[in-house]
């Protein structure tokens, strides 16, 4: 397994964030996913979450970026509702938005390490819960989920375009 840090996005980190969505993108597309088949992640989305302090990346040891997530505390206007139900109620929580890890550093522990990292942040800051959402055939998100005992909890529809999404919440 190798070794990560994760810390504050910067604005230098840009092109190397944007890097892994674009080979994300392909990967997703390659895979029959149909996530992040549009503009979104973009520049314009990683620009929003330096602005808010939200970007996180996971760099190994020499600094090469290799991961990437928003860890957003504000409420999720796409979760207000949802087919199902969340496991706690009320504005408390974190969600995580926009993860990536680098194709070419896949099946080596940084997506499991990255994770574990921004919900230990999450838990640090004394949130009650994460939540994510995903495509229902995103299957190595799904996976990575339940490495980490989150519970699906339903659907949640997308406000942009109303494409569903599986919800999914774990309690800290």
């Amino acid at each position: 397994m190798m070794t990560i840090q994760v810390r504050l996005a910067q604005p230098t980190d840009e092109s190397a964030v944007n890097a892994l969505w674009q080979s994300a993108r392909q990967r997703l597309h390659d895979e029959k996913i149909p996530q992040w088949q549009g503009e979104y992640p973009g520049i314009a989305d990683f620009e929003n979450d330096l602005h808010t302090g939200e970007g996180r990346v996971a760099t190994l040891t020499d600094g090469t970026v290799v991961g990437y997530a928003a860890l957003v505390t504000e409420p999720d206007p796409n979760y207000a509702q949802i087919d199902g139900q969340w496991l706690t109620q009320g504005n408390a929580y974190a969600t995580i938005h926009r993860f990536v890890v680098s194709a070419t550093h896949l099946h080596h522990g940084i997506g499991s390490d990255f994770m574990a990292q921004l919900i230990a942040e999450t838990r640090k800051n004394h949130l009650p819960s994460v939540r994510i959402d995903t495509h229902a055939v995103n299957l190595p998100m799904h996976h990575l989920l339940g490495r980490f005992s989150f519970q699906h909890t339903g659907t949640v529809y997308m406000l942009d375009d109303g494409t569903a999404r599986d919800a999914f919440e774990l309690l800290l």
